[in-house]
């Protein structure tokens, strides 16, 4: 008697647990998405704008002006992202004691006014390799530009330069928020 309760019992897993697998293994599940490929925004960098020659043990000061204009295209409704990044930080932590940017994302008014919703100067530095912007459709007058507003920098007094650059490399990446 114990024998056929525990082979019913067997038999019996062994149904529910093909049921069960057969359906696990087998369910299927549909997404609509729609793909348009088009640019959403275009990036040019600031055409009037020369950074410092640094050399020695310098100390000084950026000059403000325009790094980037970031252009909706036209038609586009949606939100963006812009972000702001100093890609070349390995090769410049060996000659700069300090390096800091104030970045602004400013609008094309004739006066001008800060278009990013966070509302404040963003620093991009050695330590902080990246700054983000963002831009709410419809707020201010495009193009959007990225303003470089102010910031310092100090060479280490201990290093001289032999050659090669210890200018910033400033890279700027849009998307779609």
């Amino acid at each position: 008697m114990k024998k056929i309760l525990v082979m019913g019992l067997v038999v019996a897993l062994l149904a529910t647990g093909g049921v069960f697998a057969y359906t696990w293994t087998t369910a299927t599940a549909t997404i609509g998405a729609t793909s348009v490929e088009s640019d959403f925004a275009t990036i040019t960098a600031g055409a009037n704008f020369t950074a410092p020659t640094v050399f020695g043990k310098f100390t000084g000061t950026w000059p403000t002006g325009t790094l980037f204009t970031v252009d909706p295209a036209e038609g586009y409704t949606g939100d963006l992202v812009i972000k702001v990044y100093l890609v070349n930080t390995g090769e410049l932590i060996r000659y700069y004691h300090h390096l800091n940017m104030a970045l602004n994302l400013m609008d094309s008014a004739a006066t001008p006014v800060i278009v990013d919703e966070q509302g404040e100067i963003q620093v991009l530095n050695l330590q902080n390799a990246e700054v983000q912007f963002y831009w709410a459709h419809g707020t201010g007058t495009t193009p959007l530009k990225v303003e470089l507003t102010g910031g310092s920098f100090r060479l280490h007094h201990w290093k001289t330069l032999a050659g090669g650059s210890v200018q910033p490399q400033i890279w700027c990446e849009v998307t779609q928020r």
